[in-house]
């Protein structure tokens, strides 16, 4: 069964060597994890979303989180410049942020305004630019 985002994040950000943390990325790539970290990192991309965390509705308690396949796959019309209205592109982004697990919803809103390093007293800090472009330098 394929992680959550926040799980590889965690196993990463674990590992003090940083030759184990790109092996470790390495190990659990998968394109929406590589999306996360492309909306972070790639200066050629940018959503056409208002900065900070929309209000939105938790993925309730008990209810399980859809697959990331199929909450990944709108977050392409939320970039700029696509002739889609700003208000549906925010519709759309809070209606991925809520099918998603709470902690892979935090670290979506930290990625669409590049601020995974300080999320959640910087929980992820190893998960820098230069530590993405080790491991995957075409994303980038």
């Amino acid at each position: 069964m394929q992680k959550y985002i926040y799980e590889v994040f965690e196993e990463v950000c674990k590992l003090e060597n940083r030759d184990d943390r790109i092996a470790c990325l390495k190990k659990n790539e998968f394109k929406q994890l590589k999306t996360v970290l492309q909306l972070c990192y790639n200066d050629n991309i940018e959503l056409d979303l208002p900065k900070g965390r929309p209000p939105f509705e938790e993925c309730p308690e008990g209810r399980e989180p859809s697959p990331l396949s199929n909450v990944f796959s709108s977050i392409g019309v939320c970039v700029k410049d696509n002739g889609v209205p700003r208000v549906r592109k925010e519709k759309i982004f809070i209606g991925i942020l809520e099918q998603l697990a709470e902690k892979d919803a935090h670290i979506l809103c930290a990625a669409k305004d590049g601020t995974i390093t300080t999320l959640q007293n910087k929980t992820y800090s190893k998960m820098t630019k230069s530590l993405v472009q080790a491991a995957f330098p075409n994303i980038l």
